[in-house]
């Protein structure tokens, strides 16, 4: 069984390689008419739901990595654990089948049992060949220990697991967002992104990885970002612990970023028609399709803020969209349309 560690790349310095999957840079285009009707900040959007591969968002930049780390070593099995829906349990099932892997999804639902229907995320993720095993809340809380248990099972059969955490957010995970940044820094000037003031980048935060890659990105580029991870389930003192614990991994603890609670709604994965009703404008004014779960409740929440009063006209947002679209066909609009 491998765990997650750095590997070499062919000039022998110490860092992580990658198997090039997704067409990079993506775009930040200027969002006019959603500026014009929030009032406000300037808007822009980071396209990260146009990287190109499996429409699986920004989820396969953090796989480029893993996946190179794990051919490295030998293994032939993905084994990792999301929520019946997770972007990131989609995203490895397809990068599995591209890299010639096979992968086993520990998914969360909430009696352990799978879903009536096979739609969206999980749809998918049974037609890239995965093999899905699910759990309660409580085996959740158990879900480092009962991944090693499977690759444990496949060792037994002459198979080698490669072990990823929840959203692939941990050291190889976070090295991918921090070039991310870097990325955005570099397109910062020609989308007319301002250079004289603090830009915000916004963004839907869960597993932490993202959060914390950004926030390094941010402390060595040569701009004035602040970054804002909009939780989409935990309290803030759960994702400051967890991305707190991935800068001390990277050896960048006090990295400057903000995570905001206040808009998680009903929790993780469930909605509200006032937060579908937010999702459906925003689809309407910028032509794009929001994944309920993460970047949905990231824009209510940023709606929310600057109805608030938090930014002015003179500000800029830069608003991370990280994909995931398959989720909005498993959620029911029908009290919003």
């Amino acid at each position: 069984m491998a765990g997650n560690t750095e590997v070499m790349d062919t000039t022998g310095d110490s860092v992580p390689q990658r198997m090039a999957l997704a067409q990079l840079p993506t775009p930040v285009e200027f969002a006019d008419r959603l500026t014009a009707a929030w009032g406000g900040p300037q808007i822009w959007i980071k396209r990260d739901d146009l990287t190109g591969f499996g429409l699986s968002g920004n989820k396969v930049r953090k796989l480029e990595y893993h996946v190179a780390a794990a051919k490295a070593a030998g293994c032939d099995t993905f084994v990792t654990c999301g929520a019946v829906q997770s972007n990131h349990c989609r995203a490895t099932a397809f990068v599995a089948a591209r890299a010639g892997l096979n992968s086993v999804l520990l998914l969360r639902s909430s009696r352990g049992n799978p879903p009536d229907e096979a739609v969206g995320n999980h749809f998918l993720q049974r037609l890239a060949g995965a093999e899905v095993r699910f759990i309660d809340r409580d085996g959740w809380k158990r879900r480092q220990e009962l991944m090693e248990s499977i690759a444990d099972e496949l060792a037994a059969d002459g198979r080698s697991a490669w072990i990823m955490p929840a959203g692939a957010s941990d050291r190889l995970g976070v090295a991918s967002f921090e070039a991310a940044l870097w990325e955005l820094d570099a397109q910062a000037d020609a989308a007319g992104i301002r250079s004289d003031r603090p830009v915000t980048v916004w963004h839907a935060s869960s597993s932490g990885g993202t959060t914390a890659g950004l926030a390094m990105g941010a402390a060595s580029s040569g701009r004035d970002w602040t970054i804002v991870g909009s939780s989409v389930g935990e309290t803030r003192a759960e994702l400051h612990e967890q991305v707190d614990s991935l800068l001390a991994e990277a050896g960048a603890s006090g990295a400057p970023y903000e995570i905001v609670d206040e808009y998680v709604g009903l929790g993780y994965g469930q909605t509200t028609d006032e937060e579908l009703a937010i999702q459906v404008e925003a689809t309407r004014l910028t032509g794009q399709v929001w994944d309920p779960t993460y970047t949905g409740k990231a824009l209510y929440a940023l709606r929310q803020v600057i109805d608030a009063g938090r930014f002015t006209a003179d500000d800029h947002i830069v608003f991370w969209h990280t994909g995931g679209g398959f989720a909005a066909f498993a959620h029911d609009y029908s009290g919003v349309l």
